[in-house]
This record gives structure tokens, sequence and C-alpha cells, in this order.
């Protein structure tokens, strides 16, 4: 039985927790994200067809880590200005966190990619960056056009006012009822 090996390319970028380095692939017909933490990893598949939404939302996280990279920068950078026998030591240190911070500043603001299908919804742990998250969403827009089809614009207004006045259900649905036959006493239980 001959296999046929599938040729994944990899996505630019990569995430990273406390634990585990997490990277996307691209195939053919799916979406590939791998966690290797350690000796071990763990793979999800999203197959084009089965996307359903792809969101993304703006975090505050690098907005924390900015004030906490310049509060400890301009705190060990005042420490080497006001000792004069430890002033290269603290001023290495409040370099490294100054460094930190312009790192994380050009970076640009922080992002959570989540990906839905009909039977999960997963954080894309690699997509952490807005500006990434804008590349890898105009990328896979281009698999799943394909397979899915596009929505003509027309229609993606009508669901968006659709949204903006109640949602898709407007009024409930028409309940179907069947006459109910009138209760026969039995004496007891059936």
């Amino acid at each position: 039985m001959a296999t046929e090996s599938i040729q994944y390319v990899k996505l630019r970028g990569t995430g990273s927790n406390f634990v585990e380095r997490i990277s996307l692939y691209l195939a053919p017909d799916h979406l590939l994200q791998v966690s290797s933490a350690g000796y071990s990893e763990s793979y999800l598949r999203f197959y084009f067809r089965d996307i359903q939404s792809i969101t993304v939302r703006k975090t505050a996280y690098g907005l924390v880590f900015n004030i906490v990279w310049g509060v400890l920068a301009a705190l060990f950078l005042a420490l080497a200005v006001d000792s004069a026998e430890a002033a290269i030591a603290w001023g290495i240190v409040g370099g490294i966190f100054l460094g930190l911070l312009l790192m994380n500043f050009f970076a640009g603001p922080t992002c959570v990619c989540e990906i839905q299908t009909a039977v999960q919804k997963r954080k894309l742990g690699a997509v952490t960056r807005l500006r990434r998250a804008q590349r890898f969403i105009a990328q896979i827009r281009n698999q799943i056009q394909p397979v899915q089809g596009a929505l003509a614009p027309e229609e993606i207004a009508r669901r968006l006012d659709q949204l903006r006045h109640g949602g898709f259900f407007t009024e409930a649905p028409a309940v179907v009822t069947a006459e109910a036959a009138p209760p026969t006493d039995s004496g007891g239980f059936r």
C-alpha cells in the first residue's frame, strides 16, 4: 500500500508560552498546528472545508508588558545613575529591560486568534500580533475560498444588517403542534 506524502509549507512566525512552542503549517487541504513541549508534539488539523470562522481580538498584553519593561528599565537606569560603584551592573540590567521594551513596542499590538469548526474552537498560539494575524488571514483566505466559495457583497451586507437589528431570528419560529387526544383514564399505570 503506497501512501502519498503531504507537502507542508511552514507559515512565518511561531508562538510560545512557558511550556510549549507552537508552529503553523499549510497543506493543500488543511492547516496544521504543531505544539512542541520538550520531547512530545501534538498535532491539530483544521480542514479548509470545515473552518467556520477565524476571529481576531486585540489584547492588552503588549501594553502591560511595555509598562512592566518600562518601569523596570527606568528603575535600574536610575540606580545606575545614582550609584557610582555599581553603575555598570545596574546599567546593563536596565539596558536589558530597555531592549525588551523596544522589542515589544516595535513588534506591535498583541491579539488572540481563534479558529472555529463545527466541533471545536481553538486558539492559534502562533498568531499573537495584529500584523501577523492580518497576513495569516489574507494567506489562508486564498486557501479557503476555492473550497467553500465566497459570499457576495450583498449577502454579507444583508447578514450584517440582520445582526445589527436583533440577530438572525427577529421573531419566534412557528411551532408545529398536533391536536392532543383527550386523556383516557386507564385506572393505573400503563
